[in-house]
């Protein structure tokens, strides 16, 4: 069998080429309709990477129509071409692997809160 080839295009892979100095390109799509494209570390969080857009689109028209931070997370396309809402913001945006590097900002449909009570609801066996 042949050794494994990585694609130097891939850049999510660890030996990419592309952003040497550990940064990429990425595309943001806000809820206002501005598009925003920033250089961020290819291992950041999604929670440090939504702290580094919320600063920069402090300079964007029609910021002030943005709800808090809190109340919006991304989604994107992922790799096996099926749309991701990216809720855990613990993850890395390597770890994560969009199929290309655009996230778009959109509102969460409902509390974190309730969401985590709903799950464990579930896992003891409430109704």
């Amino acid at each position: 069998m042949p050794p494994a080839v990585t694609d130097s295009l891939d850049i999510w892979a660890v030996d990419s080429q592309i952003g040497a100095d550990g940064s990429i390109s990425v595309d943001f799509l806000l809820p206002t309709g501005i598009y925003i494209n920033l250089d961020v570390p290819r291992d950041a969080t999604i929670s440090q990477i939504k702290q580094l857009l919320w600063k920069q689109a402090h300079a964007y028209p029609l910021f002030h129509l943005l709800m808090e931070i809190d109340s919006y997370m991304f989604s994107c396309v992922n790799q096996t071409a099926v749309h991701e809402e990216l809720e855990d913001e613990t993850r890395r945006l390597c770890d994560v692997r969009p199929f290309l590097p655009v996230l778009k900002l959109v509102t969460r449909n409902c509390d974190p809160g309730e969401k985590l009570d709903s799950k464990i609801g579930v896992l003891i066996g409430k109704g």
